[in-house]
């Protein structure tokens, strides 16, 4: 591979991170499971499907025992290496959705409206410190 002297300079001392994740008040993992654990729902992942997923569910029934499983810290993966952006768009733009699912598409848009509302609605009704501000959309 080509590349520039003065940018293999520039970044000499550059590592990979994810801003959201290499700052102090990054959410830390918690010790890995080492013993049998009984739950009435494992949710596997603790990104934003998961973390929502086992807060509706704790909303559902307070009393049912949930248990998140994450392999690394809670949102490493995709959710937290998107610039801390959140899209209506279950289909990935409106062109791809009526290349894809012409007869769903309304159907699909109205779903994911609503998903961004509900994910809104969650952050106020818990006071969940994640700092969101609705300012609109970015199409790159």
């Amino acid at each position: 591979v080509n590349t520039d002297p003065l940018a293999d300079r520039a970044l000499a001392d550059a590592r990979p991170a994810v801003f959201w994740l290499d700052r102090p008040n990054r959410p830390h993992p918690s010790p890995a499971l080492a013993s049998d654990l009984n739950a009435d729902l494992v949710v596997v992942g603790g990104g934003f499907t998961g973390l929502w997923t086992a807060l509706c569910a704790v909303e559902a029934d307070p009393g049912r025992a949930i248990v998140v499983l994450e392999a690394e810290a809670t949102a490493a993966g995709a959710s937290g290496r998107n610039g801390g952006f959140c899209d209506a768009s279950l289909t990935h733009g409106l062109e791809n959705g009526l290349a894809h699912w012409p007869d769903e598409v309304r159907t699909l848009v109205r779903l994911g409206d609503e998903n961004l509302v509900g994910l809104l609605d969650t952050v106020e009704r818990h006071a969940i410190d994640c700092t969101p501000e609705h300012t609109g959309e970015l199409n790159v």
